[in-house]
């Protein structure tokens, strides 16, 4: 479970946070309204979801990270 921590920690950096953050953004956000102005209805709820997913995911490495006593 350390060895986990610890390449969390190695790979988790400011960068990959915030790549996470404006393409989870993007996606929830912007890409959304262009798919649903298209009339791709179920293609712009896939992206909302995945958009939601990466700021979840990355809310939670977050914490993950400044919680962890390594």
């Amino acid at each position: 479970m350390m060895n986990v921590f610890l390449f969390l920690k190695q790979v988790f950096n400011a960068y990959l946070f915030t790549v996470l953050f404006i393409t989870g953004f993007y996606e929830a956000v912007f890409d959304q309204r262009n798919l649903k102005k298209k009339g791709l209805d179920k293609d712009s709820r896939i992206c909302r979801n995945i958009g939601i997913a990466y700021l979840a995911i990355d809310a939670i490495m977050y914490i993950i990270i400044k919680i962890s006593p390594i």
